[in-house]
């Protein structure tokens, strides 16, 4: 009988082995937002129901929070170690308030020193007339002030004393130094002052014929020309008012220069004059 061939199957050579297929390649995972923030819902609310246990508040809870990120500032080298003031080295009284109402003080966070509000709180202290603020890091704050210049002087009842623009005393100097300033009079003169030199800015030649300037009722001036007339001003919120109806009248009259004894500017849009030789009068409006 013919021979069936088959086919002969190959063994594999002995001593290797087969290798196994790489595993299948798994792409990382990623985390679902409103996981996270479900989860950072759970750590606060973990953390106030622990405060509420303790028996503390959201107020004491922010103020730890708040220290201990200060705690963190100071441990890197983050907090203020220097305030220093420039521009104000021959007043240490006014460099002192500065350095009060910017409110920083050594070991503050660095941070939390924002430069605009320092500014803000420098210049509402009425002490100077610009300010700039910067942070040097990582621990020192430069203040560069303009202080305001002398504007008058005044006699307070005792002694002649200066007066800056912004209305403060200014210490330390002589009043017989300053003889070409306004002279200023009456109880609490000095805080009317930046209202009066608003008033002189806009009235014309009127600042240099002035002679003194009264502070009547705490609230208003009447200021004294060197020929004699006086004016009567408006309380200091009317100011700007009350000089520019002054400018427009003596601009077309020249009615400053006129045998006036007083001017009144005190009621808007009417403006009294008392004739030099009838001071017993009552006063007459002046034509506008």
């Amino acid at each position: 009988m013919p021979k069936v061939k088959g086919k002969t199957q190959k063994r594999a050579p002995q001593g290797r082995r087969r290798t196994a297929p790489p595993p299948p390649q798994v792409e990382p995972s990623r985390a679902d937002p409103a996981s996270i923030v479900t989860g950072l819902v759970l750590v606060v609310a973990v953390i106030v129901a622990g405060a509420a246990l303790l028996g503390g508040s959201m107020s004491k809870l922010g103020a730890g929070v708040s220290g201990a990120v200060d705690s963190t500032a100071a441990s890197l080298g983050f907090a203020v170690q220097d305030v220093r003031i420039v521009g104000l080295q021959q007043d240490t009284r006014r460099a002192r308030l500065v350095q009060q109402t910017a409110g920083i003080e050594t070991g503050d966070n660095m941070f939390r020193a924002d430069p605009h509000t320092i500014r803000r709180r420098i210049l509402s202290s009425g002490q100077v007339t610009s300010a700039q603020v910067y942070r040097l890091w990582p621990n020192q704050i430069l203040i560069h002030a303009s202080p305001a210049r002398a504007a008058a002087v005044w006699h307070d009842g005792e002694a002649w004393r200066v007066i800056d623009g912004t209305g403060q005393i200014m210490e330390g100097l002589a009043a017989q130094d300053y003889a070409d300033l306004i002279r200023l009079s009456g109880a609490e003169a000095p805080a009317g002052v930046p209202a009066l030199l608003r008033f002189l800015a806009e009235a014309g030649s009127v600042s240099e014929r002035l002679s003194y300037a009264e502070r009547v009722s705490r609230r208003r001036w009447d200021i004294r020309l060197r020929n004699g007339l006086l004016i009567r001003l408006p309380p200091d919120t009317s100011v700007a008012r009350a000089a520019k109806e002054l400018a427009a009248l003596d601009g077309s009259a020249r009615l400053t220069e006129r045998s006036l004894a007083r001017i009144d500017l005190r009621v808007p849009e009417r403006t009294f004059l008392e004739p030099l030789d009838e001071t017993d009068a009552a006063g007459v409006p002046a034509e506008s």
